[in-house]
């Protein structure tokens, strides 16, 4: 990293500003929601893939 430019704090939050722009507001507090963790929907399984008793050696 000899040859690697070191740039100031203030370089690199012009080349961030550069980069991406402004940053958006901050929400209000008032506008957050609060989550609640739920349990994960029981989903049905599929049964595993069965190619039958012979397999075409090609494709081994």
């Amino acid at each position: 990293m000899d040859g690697a430019e070191k740039f100031t704090e203030e370089e690199l939050a012009f080349l961030r500003y550069a980069r991406f722009g402004e940053l958006p507001p901050r929400p209000r507090r008032e506008d957050l929601v609060e989550t609640q963790e739920t349990e994960q929907p029981w989903l049905p399984t599929r049964p595993r893939f069965d190619p039958g008793p012979e397999i075409p050696t090609q494709w081994c």
